[in-house]
């Protein structure tokens, strides 16, 4: 793999719209579309049917397989239906649709002390992660409890990830600012459970100045082990494989799993959360929502319970109708028109952007290579293309296609703009399709 550190990929910041807008509340919608797959791995099978009560904070989604996640009912209420809907990625997947009571009829988990942390078991630690849902919340949706069941292996380095390089997006920024004893709760329960030498919290030099807050939680809790790591503001920064390589020189390598290396990323709203559910006894059902981009006068940071529907969004914000609506950020994020496509658990931002961008005329590539310059992962963008549209699948898996981690950038400095992401991700699912890749 090349070397990170993406010196030429530096992108224009607009963070600042909703850095400092606080954090809000919307108010909740009438029908929830609670996802039975909003993470990696199989989806859960449903514990609820039609005509089912169910308070908020049951489980209403059970874990199946190795690699899965349960989910929980964000509100009180009756299942209206259990239905197929689509995701923003574009996947139709298994839907549970909640119309809420507006009574908030809680079905809590077990209560606990900070102070009485070291009488609980690890595998306690971890069953709660397990029970209460809890994912990867930067994007990646992985099941916590599987990433932390490292066995007997040692972790050198425990990373927090506040390095949010979409350059809309202040979700992470808001956790870290609003959020920040909680969050240094969850480190500290972490830290219980995976026990690491050290722990490295690494956030962007443009939101440096939170460092000096998070300096005076570490000086109060006496929690010398935990270091603040500055890092450039470069794309994609935030991206697991590179935030270890900036803090730790550490490069590992493709198919390989950061644990091997000594190394465990998490989010910094992932370990928010599970501060959430050990010592509250809250399972994930909300999480932070950046809304921002030029088509909606009413940006801010938003608490938003999962299964929101976009249609609720786009009534509470009033954005302009000719819109183009990302769910994620613009360089990773998904496009979606559907109005049903809810809020899920790694859902980052909602974006109104002008739909120009779909107006520009798309040409040839002209062999520049500005795309291998620019890409993280040392992959050539413009040979993908190619070979899909050649539909030489074979070549694409020489290629390492599934090495790409669809980061945008190549199609950003693009001066063409052939239309590489489009080619990658369906390029993929062609591979998928015939076993070439999982």
């Amino acid at each position: 793999m090349k070397n990170t550190g993406n010196e030429k990929m530096r992108i224009h910041s607009i963070k600042y719209i909703t850095k400092k807008t606080g954090l809000s509340k919307m108010e909740d919608p009438e029908f929830f579309y609670v996802p039975l797959s909003q993470h990696i791995g199989q989806g859960s099978s449903e514990k609820v049917k039609k005509g089912d009560y169910i308070n908020q904070y049951q489980k209403i989604g059970e874990i199946t397989g190795n690699i899965s996640a349960a989910i929980h009912s964000p509100v009180s209420g009756t299942v209206e239906e259990i239905t197929e809907s689509y995701t923003a990625n574009g996947n139709v997947v298994k839907v549970v649709k909640i119309k809420n009571d507006f009574k908030y009829n809680m079905e809590l988990g077990q209560k606990r002390k900070m102070e009485k942390l070291n009488d609980y078991t690890k595998e306690e630690i971890l069953l709660t992660i397990k029970d209460a849902g809890i994912v990867g919340e930067g994007g990646a949706q992985f099941p916590t409890h599987v990433k932390y069941d490292i066995k007997d292996k040692v972790v050198e380095t425990f990373i927090l990830n506040g390095a949010e390089c979409e350059p809309y997006l202040t979700a992470d920024y808001t956790v870290m600012r609003e959020w920040t004893e909680e969050l240094f709760n969850g480190i500290k329960i972490v830290e219980r459970l995976i026990s690491p030498k050290e722990i490295v919290i690494g956030i962007e030099e443009e939101n440096k100045e939170l460092s000096q807050r998070l300096l005076e939680v570490i000086k109060n809790k006496n929690m010398e082990n935990v270091r603040i790591q500055i890092l450039p503001t470069e794309y994609p920064q935030g991206s697991e494989l590179h935030l270890i390589k900036t803090v730790t020189g550490k490069e590992i390598g493709k198919g390989d799993l950061p644990i091997n290396s000594g190394v465990v990323v998490s989010n910094v709203g992932t370990v928010k959360s599970i501060y959430d559910a050990f010592i509250e006894g809250k399972p994930l059902i909300e999480r932070i929502v950046t809304i921002s981009g030029e088509k909606t006068e009413k940006k801010g940071n938003y608490l938003l319970k999962i299964g929101t529907p976009l249609s609720h969004i786009v009534e509470k914000m009033n954005p302009e109708k000719e819109a183009k609506i990302i769910f994620g950020g613009p360089m990773m994020g998904e496009e979606t028109k559907n109005m049903e496509t809810p809020v899920v658990k790694g859902t980052s931002g909602v974006l109104f952007l002008s739909s120009d961008i779909d107006k520009i005329e798309r040409n040839n590539c002209i062999s520049c290579g500005y795309c291998v310059d620019v890409c993280p992962m040392g992959l050539m963008p413009m040979k993908f293309e190619e070979m899909y549209r050649k539909e030489k699948y074979k070549k694409l898996v020489k290629l390492n296609l599934d090495v790409c981690i669809e980061c945008g950038a190549c199609e950003y400095s693009c001066p063409s703009r052939v239309p590489l992401i489009k080619s990658i991700k369906e390029g993929k699912n062609v591979l998928r399709e015939k076993g070439e890749i999982r």
